[in-house]
């Protein structure tokens, strides 16, 4: 089996590298990506121990009659069960969906496999999407390559254990709060949520169609980089080499905000390390920024707008697709009391026209919040913990702060990305070096809408400044 390299900064360090090496680097990763055989990777998914997959492909397929190699010629991948597919299953993990296939693939699954890539397998994840642990429903739950007694994140469990497994170099999956960016924390690897609306939209099993966005787990920022540019055809920026020599101004919370005030003891001792490491750096300036606006104005909006919405979106998704499956059938067969309870309140929501209304007047404040913030202080992007606490036990389904007080893994794990993913800005995630124990810790840089491109490049820039500062001397 393919491992991805021990330490979890060194993979996107020498794929995406600053200055004179920069040229070398980006060289080296390319071939490392050409040494990745779908064989192999279709072997090793049909022998995987993590609950990475709930359906592999019987015999690889390629496109007939391909005039010119792509981008991601050969490469395998793996799409998350949400995902529309033609030749496998889209279940979304839940009971009432178990063989269900739709009559095309999903337009992300198309863009990637015309430039070459190869799909494998469809990925596990949280039940319909409605959590972060990827835990058990109508396929075993999914747990963490690092230490199977620990859950994988979710909602794109899977995506993330099939990429942190060594098995594909990236995996698709979706996001409406965090569910791209948790697992990648969790697992150790790379995510891009990319701002809402610039991947192609429909073809998959819906939650919130305001808040939803296809988005990517990969092995290196390099992987990342290249699949968004297959999907949106932008290939300018990505990499640290387009980084100007000038110092980039990057916002961090101040210690009050939110963001940081409430870290647990492993994301604590990370996140003081990265931004040490970033402070002592003449490549990057970080200007301490206000962001309590950011959770206020959230907790009035983002909320309703994912409960109104989910019902006519699954409604319409049933109505649409070759299936029988009605809503009622799939809150009666859903196998998660979580999911049940949450497909019940969205129901419940549907006919609350106006308080809907009101709370995407309110997002579009969140925006105008996020684009004041970008002006007034003249950053390239937002830097904080993706997540304040670790991955969390199988069972578990508090978490107790050191101040004594508990709340629910999914209010504490998605607690930092749910602003973001609300007002639809892009946020790039990476793993960094945890001084308290083994368990992954992720980093997550948050740019302005629709500048995703650039933010690859600032991420790519962070990395090696952090793997300069932990790398023996």
């Amino acid at each position: 089996m393919r491992i991805i390299d021990a330490h979890p900064i060194a993979i996107g360090a020498r794929g995406m590298a600053l200055g004179e090496n920069s040229h070398r680097t980006l060289h080296e990763a390319e071939l490392r990506l050409a040494s990745w055989n779908a064989s192999d990777a279709l072997s090793q998914a049909k022998r995987d121990r993590f609950g990475s997959f709930v359906a592999v492909v019987d015999e690889l397929h390629r496109p007939l009659n391909k005039a010119s190699r792509g981008l991601l010629e050969g490469l395998p991948f793996a799409a998350k069960d949400n995902l529309n597919t033609a030749r496998l299953p889209t279940t979304a993990n839940t009971p009432s969906l178990l063989g269900h296939y739709s009559n095309a693939d999903n337009p992300v699954i198309q863009r990637v496999s015309e430039a070459g890539a190869v799909l494998i397998a469809k990925t596990n994840m949280h039940e319909l999407a409605l959590g972060i642990t990827s835990g058990a429903a109508a396929f075993p739950a999914t747990t963490n390559p690092s230490d199977p007694s620990l859950v994988a994140g979710g909602s794109s469990g899977g995506s993330a254990a099939a990429v942190a497994s060594g098995i594909v170099p990236f995996a698709l999956g979706t996001d409406t709060g965090g569910s791209i960016s948790i697992p990648a924390a969790w697992c150790g690897v790379y995510g891009l949520r990319p701002t809402t609306g610039r991947w192609p939209g429909g073809g998959l099993i819906p939650l919130s169609p305001t808040r939803d966005t296809v988005g990517v787990i990969a092995a290196s920022l390099h992987t990342l980089a290249a699949v968004d540019a297959v999907v949106t055809q932008e290939h300018g920026h990505s990499s640290a080499a387009n980084v100007p020599m000038s110092p980039l101004r990057i916002g961090v919370p101040k210690s009050t905000s939110p963001y940081v005030s409430d870290l647990s003891e492993n994301v604590a001792g990370a996140w003081a390390m990265a931004v040490e490491a970033l402070s002592s750096s003449a490549r990057v300036e970080l200007i301490p920024v206000d962001t309590h606006e950011f959770h206020e104005i959230e907790g009035q909006c983002g909320q309703e707008i994912e409960l109104y919405e989910i019902s006519h979106a699954l409604t319409r998704y049933l109505e649409n697709a070759p299936t029988s499956v009605t809503y009622a059938r799939l809150c009666d067969e859903a196998a998660r009391e979580d999911v049940k309870t949450l497909l019940a309140e969205a129901f419940q929501f549907r006919n609350r026209h106006d308080e809907y209304r009101r709370a995407r007047r309110i997002r579009e404040q969140l925006q105008g919040r996020y684009e004041a913030l970008f002006r007034e202080h003249n950053i390239c992007s937002m830097l904080y913990p993706t997540t304040p606490i670790t991955a969390p036990a199988l069972a578990q389904e508090t978490f107790t702060y050191e101040r004594g007080a508990r709340e629910a893994v999914f209010e504490v794990g998605t607690s930092n990305l749910n602003p973001g993913s609300v007002a639809g800005q892009p946020v790039v995630t990476v793993p960094i070096a945890n001084p308290v124990s083994p368990k992954h810790v992720g980093l997550s840089l948050e740019g302005q809408r629709n500048d995703d491109r650039w933010l690859l490049a600032v991420a790519a820039a962070v990395v090696e400044i952090l793997a300069l500062a932990v790398s023996p001397r």
